[in-house]
């Protein structure tokens, strides 16, 4: 019996585990905020490809993406690769392309996949969880 305890001590004990690199600028924070698309604050999510910046939830607010005419992508609204700063809140620029811009270093990060765009740039965007329901949308973490 004692044979068979060391035996699954050493079994379990060996399992190697992955480490999951946390962002070390980014806290996590909890919120929950609903939004409905049908008022004219949120037109620029009435297409694919809108974005805009909404300043409730998350840690510096939350950059809002449609993706594909019906699907609202929710991110963090402060650049993932440095301290927070005065200049670190993203800025959006969909006239141009679907990107989000960071003052302080001018990193750029992709709003349907929140990958960085600049070399140099290690974090991608934090994402949000949502939950759709035709013009009502919950954002939350």
């Amino acid at each position: 019996m004692k044979h068979l305890v060391l035996i699954a001590f050493l079994v379990f004990s060996s399992c190697s585990k992955t480490a999951v690199e946390r962002n070390p600028y980014l806290y996590e924070t909890r919120f929950d905020q609903n939004i409905n698309l049908a008022l004219p604050a949120f037109n620029n999510l009435s297409y694919a490809g809108g974005s805009m910046y909404w300043p409730n939830g998350g840690i510096r607010g939350l950059l809002l993406y449609n993706l594909n005419g019906n699907t609202i992508m929710a991110w963090e609204a402060s650049c993932p690769n440095h301290e927070l700063k005065s200049c670190s809140t993203l800025q959006t620029d969909d006239l141009v392309s679907p990107t989000a811009s960071c003052a302080c270093e001018d990193y750029q990060y992709s709003l349907a996949t929140g990958q960085p765009l600049t070399e140099g740039a290690t974090y991608s965007l934090l994402f949000y969880k949502v939950q759709q329901s035709g013009a009502a949308v919950r954002i939350y973490n």
